[in-house]
């Protein structure tokens, strides 16, 4: 997991060099027509951190194409070295076939397939399922306005509900962050996977080799290591119970030195040396993803356990791996 900000004219002047984040997402630009004014100074001055570029959509002034053109021009120089985004919160946010054309037009001129960035109101209020397919979810879901500091997600709230998308690739969930080295407020994001999953979902790589979405729960890093974030009501004893592995094993690898103190957001590492035997099942847990998360096949884990329907398994159930 990565922790980043977005940003735009409304920082200027932040010196990205004094900024614990991974990554910067950089307003590019909005409708026709207009380029934020900050853009080269923040994208110049990103410090080496994993960038990213938005667009304001305006679809009640213009055509898709005609601002995915505006867009792309804009951040030519960086095409292929930084994710794309579609910014979807204008006032004709029911135009879902507008959103579906600005994206095809962009992956079209670029090669890089851009993600969709939505409130969650946006992702429940319309049909998606013509966008959610193809193209990855940025969604914003906030508990609150209060103050949040040096990305303390311990008042990170419930997860967002994302409608037709299965998850998000990415959530901002603050708009009220403080990170040291900047007075101000800022939008501050989690990108569940590792800097390369960005750079694949930046390059034109993802056109022949789309990158796997992880799942806002459990990561599997670069390194090979699984990486798990914790959920509300979890805890140390359940998970190690869930991964086949000892509550005292996740704190030692991970640092903890009160196994009873974890919090919403902490990701811990399940290490890549570990090879878990079981898995006990969650809520939302689908065997494909199950599959997935262990690097193994729906029909290898229903033979293991004589699950003669791959749709049908059922909270508590225990897999063997």
């Amino acid at each position: 997991m990565l922790k980043g900000i977005d940003i735009s004219k409304w920082q200027r002047g932040i010196e990205l060099e004094n900024i614990n984040a991974d990554f910067v997402i950089i307003k590019a630009t909005e409708g026709v027509g207009y380029v934020d004014s900050c853009l080269k100074d923040h994208a110049e001055n990103s410090n080496g951190k994993l960038l990213g570029f938005y667009h304001y959509a305006r679809p009640e002034y213009n055509s898709a194409r005609e601002e995915a053109e505006a867009f792309v021009d804009a951040v030519r120089g960086y095409i292929g070295n930084a994710i794309l985004v579609l910014d979807w919160e204008s006032e004709k946010r029911d135009d879902v076939e507008w959103a579906r054309e600005w994206l095809d037009d962009v992956y079209e001129l670029t090669g890089v397939k851009p993600i969709i960035y939505m409130n969650e109101y946006t992702t429940l209020a319309y049909d998606w399922s013509n966008v959610s397919h193809d193209y990855h979810l940025w969604v914003a879901k906030y508990r609150d306005n209060e103050t949040d500091v040096n990305y303390d997600m311990s008042n990170i709230g419930n997860k967002p509900n994302v409608g037709s998308w299965n998850n998000y690739i990415m959530w901002q969930w603050t708009s009220s962050g403080r990170l040291d080295g900047y007075d101000g407020n800022l939008d501050c994001d989690i990108f569940y996977g590792d800097a390369e999953t960005w750079r694949i979902l930046g390059s034109t790589i993802a056109k022949e080799e789309p990158a796997e979405v992880p799942t806002d729960e459990t990561i599997m890093s670069a390194d090979n290591n699984v990486y798990y974030t914790i959920q509300s009501g979890d805890t140390l004893s359940g998970i190690a119970e869930r991964f086949g592995t000892t509550y005292q094993h996740l704190a030692e690898i991970n640092g903890i030195e009160n196994p009873n103190l974890i919090y919403v957001g902490q990701q811990i590492k399940i290490d890549g040396d570990y090879q878990p035997t079981t898995y006990t099942v969650v809520s939302g847990d689908t065997l494909s993803q199950i599959a997935q998360r262990f690097n193994t096949s729906v029909s290898d884990l229903a033979n293991k356990n004589g699950i003669e329907n791959p749709n049908l398994i059922y909270v508590g159930q225990i897999l063997t791996i």
